[in-house]
């Protein structure tokens, strides 16, 4: 059933091993501009932002077409690595080699019976809470480690937050299992009800080892697709004065204890260097080469421990994984080879302080845009005298929207504009009116039949166009459609001569609204995020609740 005259093993392909000429889709990611063979691509460029695991149920699929469209255009499409992207390294860390080779239902067995599950012993940013982590802790809630799917499902549902993608990468293993059976396009089958029964098709499994191979096999750092995103991807990228981060700038204490827009590289050991770089780098532009550079090395370090791990999996298996004690100078062997880039991927260090992050951190606090972003620390003025004019980020959900952050600098002459765009969780946005305000009502259409957070017709995208002379951003626009199902798009931001754009991305004030959910009333700090029609869109977040409201003047 899964090989044919291609020569393709169907079955590895669809446990996530990553075959570029095997594509068994009916569509494929293109260029809007991508007329003739590429000869009108010009300079566009996408820039995905990471992240791209865990919550929307097509995993494989979604991951494969980004795949594609940068095999296709390798000078246009960039990836970003997020928190959820570097946590995978932890899969072949944990899980280890077993099940590559391994039919059996025992997923801690190789075909001699020898055991190949490595030794673990919890996770430390757990320590101190209810799940510790410890597998004796009575509160822990951790199942043996009677297979690796019991410790994978641990993994994802209590150290990656994702409860449910187990079962989500089960039901999409079974819908390419059906399609492949069927001889049709994968996307032709959305759900396993969606096919007439036949003989093929009517005792299609997938078993909880299944699962398991397949995480394995995607995360291997030699064949799997996660490795093949991981290898192109990078921490930070800038082009001209555009800067594209996962999530913030990380900010770093100075020797006085005030915090200070350094550019840290907490990976370099202070005894291994030198006082002049212990802080970090000067400058963005050596900063980002670094940080690259680091992420880089860690990939390949990944690799090298995977082909180790393969010749001495008895050695591997009881050396501890890095997940345990954690830190950037971690002495398992996984933690010599890559756990830095692990660790630069976490909230937290060991001993509990902030990690110094530009995965992690967030331009939001609470929901809102942080104080501190608008403090006359020199900080934002650093970026701007360093040709910077706009940062896009991303990892704390921000509503259905983007939410535009206009931070003046050097008076008002200079504006820097911070843009999260992470609406993962579009669909739950919550509407309301505003009290004192001509303002109107409308409602979510939530997330509908989608298992994805963002729902069925939320989506948003920023457009930037840089002035290839003066190599700035001549045009920054965002367009899309609302949680409410409707289509707005922004005005050139960059245009300083645009009235519109003196209160966008700016506080409208703290305002009274009634929350339908709890029938309470709240007060609450609304923000001015764009226009549609003759409407203003304001927002409000909580945590990671969002709320909207149109205003018609503001």
């Amino acid at each position: 059933i899964y090989r044919d005259g291609s020569g393709v093993n169907k079955l590895n392909w669809n446990l996530g091993e990553w075959d570029e000429d095997y594509f068994p889709y009916d569509k494929e990611v293109v260029f809007i501009d991508d007329d003739d063979g590429r000869s009108n691509l010009g300079n566009s460029m996408l820039v995905y932002g990471g992240d791209i695991w865990d919550k929307g149920g097509s995993d494989l699929y979604v991951l494969r077409q980004l795949l594609s469209l940068h095999r296709r255009y390798p000078n246009q499409v960039h990836f970003l690595m997020g928190n959820r992207d570097i946590n995978k390294m932890r899969i072949v860390d944990e899980l280890g080699i077993i099940c590559e080779n391994n039919d059996s239902d025992d997923a801690t067995s190789t075909a001699d019976g020898e055991t190949t599950l490595p030794h673990r012993e919890g996770a430390y940013w757990l320590r101190g809470t209810v799940c510790s982590g410890l597998p004796a802790d009575p509160d822990s809630n951790v199942p043996s480690d009677s297979s690796a799917a019991e410790r994978l499902k641990w993994m994802l549902q209590r150290t990656m937050g994702s409860a449910d993608a187990f079962e989500l990468r089960r039901n999409e293993l079974k819908r390419e299992r059906i399609a492949i059976m069927n001889e049709t396009s994968v996307s032709h089958v959305h759900q396993p009800d969606d096919v007439h029964d036949n003989s093929k098709v009517a005792t299609v499994t997938v078993t909880d080892i299944e699962v398991a191979q397949s995480y394995i096999r995607s995360c291997s750092p030699v064949s799997g697709i996660m490795s093949n995103y991981l290898t192109h991807a990078k921490l930070a990228m800038r082009f001209g004065p555009v800067l594209f981060l996962h999530g913030a700038l990380p900010k770093v204490p100075n020797k006085a204890g005030d915090e200070t827009q350094d550019f840290p590289t907490p990976w370099i050991h202070p005894e291994n260097d030198d006082d002049s770089t212990k802080a970090g780098c000067n400058s963005l532009t050596d900063w980002i080469g670094v940080l690259n550079d680091f992420a880089s090395n860690q990939v390949k370090g990944w690799k090298a421990y995977h082909g180790h791990h393969l010749e001495n999996s008895s050695q591997a298996s009881s050396s501890g994984v890095w997940a345990t004690d954690g830190g950037y100078f971690n002495n398992t062997r996984g933690g010599k080879m890559f756990g830095a880039l692990l660790q630069y991927g976490m909230g937290t260090l060991p001993d509990r302080t902030k990690t110094q992050s530009c995965v992690y951190n967030s331009v939001m606090h609470d929901g809102l845009p942080r104080d501190d972003l608008f403090s006359d620390d020199g900080c934002m003025e650093k970026l701007t005298r360093e040709g910077i004019q706009l940062i896009l980020s991303g990892h704390q959900p921000v509503g259905d929207a983007p939410w535009p952050i206009q931070i003046p600098t050097n008076g008002e002459d200079i504006k820097l504009w911070i843009i999260p765009c992470d609406t993962s969780f579009a669909g739950d946005t919550r509407w309301t009116s505003l009290e004192g305000f001509d303002s109107s009502e409308s409602a979510s259409l939530g997330r509908g039949s989608i298992i994805s957070g963002r729902g069925e017709v939320a989506v948003s995208e920023p457009l930037i166009q840089l002035c290839p002379t003066t190599n700035t951003a001549e045009l920054v626009k965002i367009h899309g459609c609302l949680s409410d199902g409707s289509y707005y798009e922004t005005g050139n931001i960059m245009d300083v001569d645009d009235e519109e754009n003196l209160v966008l991305g700016r506080k409208l004030g703290h305002v009274e609204f009634k929350d339908k959910d709890s029938g309470d009333t709240k007060e609450g700090m609304f923000w001015m995020k764009g226009k549609v029609g003759g409407d203003h869109l304001v927002s409000f977040g909580e945590g990671f609740n969002v709320w909207n409201a149109y205003a018609k003047s503001c």
